[in-house]
């Protein structure tokens, strides 16, 4: 079958519209971005109506911790922020929450979740000054809840799941076929093989969201 010559062109676009989007890199994500992306924390009251307003972040304390976590552990591919922000907003509730409430996991917090095995290492690497803490044993409530203490602020709490990708699973950033811009596939992949978390519907659509928002 013959192409048109119009047809012909707007492939040709479509191509290198692809290419060039497939190699982005943030060195920033906006509040206008995350508006866009986590419409749920857009609203500047938000906070003052949810269950734990001690822990619920708006876009804009959101977008200037991720940009400082982009430019800290140098992850810049479209593909890479986009599914970290993603991971951190699903796992969030859109900001709301930043320790584990359900079932209640001692240590298990950021917005990424992380499970205290990684909360520990990830606590130790920002704040050896004030691990003195952990001296105890780690299956002590008290001991794992003041470890995730430590690491609940904007900066680290936000900077969590770039951390994780960068230290525990270095297979997965700055590789050409993994975590590529607009890959659901390749999302998915890294939730259950990578995180080791579930896939849901719910997930998919906050993915959605975050790749069409950035």
């Amino acid at each position: 079958m013959r192409l048109s010559f119009a047809t012909g062109i707007a492939g040709i676009l479509l191509s290198a519209l692809g290419a060039c989007a497939a190699d982005a890199t943030y060195n920033e994500v906006s509040v206008d971005q995350l508006n866009r992306a986590v419409p749920a924390a857009a609203t500047p009251g938000r906070c003052e109506s949810v269950a734990t307003p001690d822990e619920c972040a708006t876009n804009a304390r959101a977008a200037a911790a991720i940009t400082t976590a982009i430019q800290k552990y140098g992850v810049k591919q479209r593909g890479e922020v986009v599914a970290l922000v993603a991971l951190m907003a699903f796992e969030s509730n859109s900001w709301q929450y930043n320790i584990n409430h359900y079932p209640g996991r001692p240590g298990q917090g950021t917005r990424a979740m992380l499970m205290y095995p990684y909360v520990y290492p990830y606590a130790q690497s920002l704040h050896s000054e004030k691990m003195s803490i952990a001296a105890a044993s780690t299956n002590n409530t008290e001991v794992m809840n003041q470890v995730r203490g430590l690491v609940l602020n904007d900066g680290d709490s936000f900077g969590s799941a770039f951390w994780y990708l960068v230290t525990a699973q270095p297979s997965y950033h700055a590789n050409a076929n993994r975590l590529r811009d607009g890959s659901l596939d390749d999302f998915k992949d890294y939730v259950l093989n990578g995180v080791g978390g579930d896939w849901s519907p719910a997930r998919e659509s906050m993915w959605n969201a975050v790749n069409q928002g950035l």
